[in-house]
């Protein structure tokens, strides 16, 4: 008697469910047990089935280990499991089997303990984690894709604006000019390449403002109506209440056009349906436990958001290539049909954006493609920057010789801007070196009308040049080129006394002519 109330107390004082059955029908069940399943009374359990407190998806595993202690095995190791309490819901359980004797009969003890909170934390964490080592990766790949799309606007730069001189020296009727033309479109083109390199990286410049979607939407859809092939259809479909967003049209666009045209060339052989859909959502805890992308946009801009989908009809995609379907350079398309930058460029677009973008897609079910966007507060507005870039009122007459101080450590643009400006009329003075430069502008500080540098440059940057010549004459204008040009860059030009920030890689359209009205405003202030 005394033993049997010590183990009454141990076991019926234990947080830990401990549940016998014999010949398959529970016999005992202690108060932990009947908490666990949802009971109020051990009649509830005892006298049923064990196995009608089993999972179906459990149920193989269960019937093995009942086997095996049937065969002598004395104790079956702790196994995960799930269960379904009394009300139906399925629960998630470690469970071991242990034989033993009740009330004088063959029996089994199994001692439970409920792993579901903990199966949901390490299931958060994993999710968290992915979702950090995903951040990781993509930031790692986007500051190594913009450092290359750095220097190779230089390159770009090099071989648009000496195609673009070599076309002025050969004349109209020459027999290079078309080779002179195949060279500036391919440049065209990579340049190009290079701005999607950027957005991908979110490395590219943004001008956010409240925007409505349904023009953006419209627009977009006209645009592809002209280019999409006659077999595909393509469906708009806009909910009224669809809240304004803060965002880039531009963008925003592209990465709707990109988005339309990966579902296009999925479907390359046979007619298509892709659906574009834009309406309002609530982001709240339950949307967000759907995907950690969710979740992300959930903890930083829960509430109203902008919904946007794009889907079509076409042959859908495994749970392994959606896993990879964002990876820059990652493509499931043939050889020279593919860069395989478009989704990871509306990815980069998306995330700079502050939004979420998610993709659902089975094979043979097509492809979905949701892109949330918060809404934008009913008192922002769009800050236009003091300074301008690459401004459009250029003075295009000859400078008169004008004398232009020019600094870039590639020595390619030395020499090609050297030779652009000198065509429209200036002196040029080209350095490679800052300090050299510097030391020509304080010793002839009134011999020089326009300063123009780059921006990234080793040992001194452009903004720390612009601050010596600050200093060494004051009302000397100072023009920044850079390949990337953002609000930080803007801001710190600005308190350099910078007028002007041009982007580099378009140095034969904009560059000279932003110069050129530099001098020209020198001019008449003299």
């Amino acid at each position: 008697q005394e033993s049997e109330k010590r183990f009454r107390m141990l076991i019926e004082s234990s947080p830990e469910a401990s549940v016998v059955h014999s010949d398959g029908r529970v016999v005992y069940a202690n108060p932990a047990a009947l908490a666990l399943y949802g009971a109020t009374h051990e009649d509830e359990l005892v006298g049923r089935q064990i196995v009608d407190f089993v999972h179906p998806d459990s149920l193989p595993a269960v019937l093995a280990r009942l086997k095996a202690i049937e065969k002598g095995a004395t104790i079956q190791p702790i196994v995960e499991l799930k269960n379904i309490k009394l009300d139906g819901t399925a629960i998630e359980i470690e469970s071991q089997s242990v034989a033993t004797v009740f009330d004088g009969l063959p029996a089994i003890r199994l001692s439970i303990r409920d792993v579901s909170a903990r199966n949901r934390a390490e299931a958060a964490r994993a999710s968290l984690e992915a979702q950090l080592r995903e951040s990781q990766k993509m930031q790692a790949i986007g500051t190594l894709a913009g450092g290359v799309a750095h220097d190779f606007n230089n390159i770009l730069a090099a071989i648009l604006g000496n195609a673009e001189l070599a076309r002025q020296d050969i004349g109209a009727d020459h027999k290079a000019l078309d080779s002179v033309g195949e060279i500036r479109k391919a440049a065209t083109r990579a340049r190009n390449l290079v701005q999607q390199i950027l957005s991908f990286s979110r490395r590219q410049p943004t001008d956010r403002q409240p925007l409505n979607l349904i023009p953006i939407i419209e627009e977009s859809r006209r645009l592809l109506r002209a280019t999409l092939p006659a077999r595909f259809s393509l469906e708009v479909q806009y909910a009224a209440d669809t809240p304004s967003v803060m965002a880039d049209a531009t963008q925003i666009q592209q990465a709707v056009i990109n988005l339309v045209t990966n579902a296009m060339q999925a479907m390359p052989d046979g007619p298509g349906l892709i659906v574009i859909e834009v309406d309002r959502v609530n982001v709240d805890a339950g949307l967000a436990a759907k995907n950690s992308a969710l979740m992300a946009l959930y903890q930083s801009h829960a509430g109203v958001a902008a919904r946007l989908v794009v889907k079509d009809n076409g042959p859908g995609m495994t749970a392994d290539i959606v896993a990879r379907i964002f990876e820059p350079f990652f493509t499931t398309k043939p050889v020279n049909e593919g860069t395989g930058l478009g989704l990871s460029v509306v990815h980069g677009i998306i995330e700079a954006h502050d939004g979420a973008i998610v993709v659902e897609s089975q094979p043979g079910a097509g492809a979905t493609f949701t892109i949330y966007l918060p809404a934008a507060n009913s008192g922002d507005a769009a800050a236009e920057s003091p300074l301008r870039v690459n401004p459009a009122d250029q003075a295009t007459t000859q400078a008169d010789g004008s004398h232009v101080l020019y600094i870039d450590d590639d020595e390619s643009m030395v020499y090609l801007v050297g030779r652009m400006l000198e065509r429209r009329g200036c002196r040029v003075s080209s350095f490679v070196d800052q300090s050299a430069a510097l030391a020509a502008l304080r010793a002839d500080p009134a011999g020089f009308d326009v300063v123009v540098t780059d921006y990234n440059m080793p040992g001194m940057s452009g903004i720390d040049v612009a601050r010596e010549v600050r200093l060494i004459r004051m009302d000397l204008p100072v023009a920044i080129a850079s390949g990337f040009i953002d609000d930080a860059l803007r801001e710190l030009a600005e308190k350099a006394g910078v007028r002007e920030l041009i982007y580099k890689e378009n140095v034969t359209d904009d560059f000279c002519d932003t110069v050129m009205k530099l001098v020209t405003i020198a001019k008449r202030r003299d």
